[in-house]
């Protein structure tokens, strides 16, 4: 039992430190970028934020309003508390979006396939996740997510790189 327990705090101590790299670098390479865009786009992914922030509080048998309420706040003081992060969401997407076409990177079919293969093998009804992940915009949204990971993959191969020599 303690090398059990042993095993998975270093397991996840290790993908701790796995994500903070990444995050460290992925921040770098913003840091180092010029981005300009239109105000409008933070708008929308505030938008976005609120939605997610509105299924979650409704999954729980509440909504955005009564969340407001309870913190004693507008809809207009949350948009502005949320604004910092909706900006460094559009700036990152942006880079990333940069880095992806010049490295050229792609995600083919059928990676994507495989992707969804691993999904459904760890899936209690098989059946209706084989449905669920055949919809197009699920399997483009399975893309996106391979994207992003391939994108920082190479960021971290780059930082690697450049670190050793």
């Amino acid at each position: 039992l303690r090398e059990k327990v042993s095993a998975d705090l270093k397991l996840r101590a290790e993908e701790k430190a796995r994500i903070d790299f990444e995050e460290r670098v992925i921040d770098a390479v913003v840091d180092l970028a010029e981005v300009e865009f239109p105000p409008i786009l933070v708008e929308i992914e505030i938008d976005g934020l609120l939605d997610e922030q509105s299924r979650r509080l409704q999954m729980g048998g509440r909504g955005l309003e009564e969340y407001l309420r309870s913190i004693n706040k507008t809809e207009e003081e949350l948009r502005a508390e949320l604004r910092p992060i909706a900006k460094k969401r559009v700036i990152h997407s942006l880079v990333l979006e940069k880095i992806v076409e010049e490295e050229k990177i792609e995600i083919t079919t059928s990676e994507v396939d495989n992707k969804v293969e691993e999904i459904i093998k760890g899936a209690e009804d098989k059946e209706k996740m084989q449905q669920l992940l055949a919809l197009p915009q699920v399997r483009e949204s399975i893309e996106q997510s391979l994207c992003s990971e391939k994108t920082i993959d190479k960021l971290v191969q780059i930082a690697t790189d450049k670190e050793e020599v």
